[in-house]
């Protein structure tokens, strides 16, 4: 693991494992920043990858215990998160799907 990853999975394990709100917020400044721009480069609009980098940034606060740095990196966990939540909320969206000519509509 290199140098950086190891600090990152140091801070996780200390959200994990006593809610060290110093550590969160150096995880979220640093990778806050990255996943909105990685949804954005995704397609979403700011204001929707501002909501997702949210969602994905409380997943480590309340899930950090499920890292496990012999897997993956913790950069690639939360990317993975961020991937997952932007499937799920691209599959609740279904306005696409919707004729605005249909008469029932």
């Amino acid at each position: 693991m290199t140098k950086p990853q190891e600090e990152f999975a140091r801070l996780a394990k200390r959200v994990a494992t006593s809610r060290d709100r110093e550590a969160f917020a150096r995880l979220f400044d640093y990778f806050a920043p990255r996943l909105n721009g990685y949804l954005q480069r995704l397609g979403l609009s700011p204001a929707q990858s501002e909501e997702l980098t949210q969602d994905v940034m409380i997943v480590l606060w309340h899930k950090a215990h499920l890292f496990d740095p012999a897997k993956s990196s913790l950069s690639t966990w939360l990317f993975r998160v961020a991937r997952n939540r932007r499937i799920d909320a691209v599959r609740r969206d279904r306005s696409h799907l919707l004729d605005p000519l249909d008469p029932m509509f």
